[in-house]
């Protein structure tokens, strides 16, 4: 099958919880002061990026990922990741976490410039945890 990729990717998409609305925003370089772009949605794999920018599957950014409402429990507002285009739309592109091992994150230090700055994916888990519990909170999931 030439989409094999494609097809897991699909697959595994299918598979995770995405929460709509986030209140989460992205910003990236495009030559000038980076603005503000909206997330339709996001999961634990990836998120949805409403964007006119139209990169090609498989291009990798470094974006800033930041809360649009504070988390209350003193975490950080803000988030460097790592993503790859899964997918491009009319309305934006479908972006997946990328993470790198530990050894390959010393073997390219200081060749990127911003690979530093980039997290795992634990640190991620921990940013994108209190938008699940607030979700929750504001649609009434899990609440008595």
């Amino acid at each position: 099958m030439d989409n094999w990729f494609e097809e897991l990717m699909l697959q595994h998409r299918r598979r995770a919880l995405r929460h709509m609305a986030p209140h989460l925003v992205a910003f990236y370089s495009e030559g000038g002061a980076p603005q503000p772009r909206q997330i339709r949605n996001v999961s634990d794999s990836g998120f949805y990026l409403l964007t006119d920018q139209r990169w090609g599957p498989g291009t990798l950014i470094t974006m800033m990922l930041q809360r649009t409402q504070e988390s209350g429990d003193g975490s950080a507002d803000s988030i460097a990741v790592r993503a790859k285009v899964i997918r491009v739309d009319d309305d934006g592109v479908a972006m997946a976490f990328v993470f790198s091992k530990p050894e390959d994150t010393r073997s390219v230090a200081g060749l990127i410039a911003d690979e530093a700055a980039v997290v795992d994916k634990k640190s991620l888990d921990l940013f994108l945890q209190p938008l699940w519990i607030n979700r929750r909170i504001e649609t009434g999931v899990g609440s008595s």
